[in-house]
This record gives C-alpha cells, sequence and structure tokens, in this order.
C-alpha cells in the first residue's frame, strides 16, 4: 500500500501502463486471427473458380476484395507502433540529484511522465482498435460473400 499521495500516483500510473502492454497484447492477438480467418478465402476461390457458374466469379471477387482490405487493416493493425512502456529510472534519478528532489518530487516526476507515456500510447492503441474492427468488419464482408458464391455454385 502506498505511503503518500506521490507513491499512489506512481503505483497507478505504472499500472496504467501495465493496462495498455496488456491491451497492445490482445490487439495484436485479436488481429492475427482475423488474418488467420480471412485467409481461408483464397483456397476456397481456387477450388470453387474453375468448377462453378460464371454468375460465382461475382461474389468471389468480392470475397478477394473483403479479403484484401482485411489483411490491410490486420496488417496496420500487427505493425509495430513504439508504445511508451516506462521510465529510465537511472535518467529520473540524475534529473531529481542536479535539482536536489526529495523522493516525493521524483515520484511525482515519474508519476507525470509515465501519464504522458499514457496518453501517447492511448492514441496507438485506439489506431490499432479501429484497424482490428476494421478486419473483422472486412471478415464478415468475405464470409457473406462466399457463402452467397457457395450457394450459387450450389444452385447453379
Amino acid at each position: 500500500m502506498a505511503a503518500t499521495l506521490e507513491e499512489l500516483a506512481l503505483e497507478l500510473s505504472r499500472s496504467t501502463l501495465e493496462a495498455q502492454e496488456r491491451r497492445e497484447t490482445q490487439l495484436r492477438e485479436k488481429g492475427t486471427s482475423v488474418l488467420a480467418a480471412a485467409s481461408v478465402v483464397v483456397p476456397i476461390a481456387a477450388l470453387a473458380a474453375g468448377r462453378g457458374p460464371a454468375l460465382a466469379v461475382v461474389p468471389f471477387a468480392a470475397a478477394a476484395l473483403a479479403y484484401f482490405f482485411c489483411a490491410r487493416a490486420c496488417g496496420a493493425a500487427l505493425s509495430c507502433r513504439d508504445l511508451r512502456t516506462g521510465l529510465l529510472g537511472s535518467e529520473m534519478l540524475r534529473a531529481a540529484r542536479a535539482g536536489e528532489a526529495q523522493l516525493q518530487g521524483i515520484q511525482a516526476g515519474a508519476a507525470s511522465y509515465l501519464d504522458a507515456g499514457y496518453r501517447y500510447n492511448q492514441a496507438i492503441l485506439d489506431s490499432t482498435a479501429e484497424h482490428v474492427r476494421n478486419g473483422v468488419a472486412s471478415l464478415t464482408v468475405e464470409i457473406l460473400a462466399l457463402v452467397v458464391a457457395l450457394i450459387t455454385i450450389l444452385v447453379g
């Protein structure tokens, strides 16, 4: 348990950055899963394109286009983004000693620095989450187009 307000602020700031790191991992895992699920279009399209009626080409083309957008969105979600995950304690200590700061001042400064990192990271995580959402939407379109294509093949 924190003994001072400065310790509490530092603990809270540190825990929010750790939560952001966990969220980034979850988003990357979701992006990878969506991309893996979307990759089904290529083999299905290859198998069915030669056997189905000409009308089936349209939904297969739509599915392939949706796959492209899904892969693009998931790729953007998986790309490296330079999240700020903490601070260098030795640099903080050197700055504090140069200014003759006390422990509470160091803790308050560290909390402020970590809070700035949180705000910086949040914009990156929001963007990554949006890419994953777009990937899921594209996957949904892809699956619907594949269902239409398969129905066209079965009926035709």
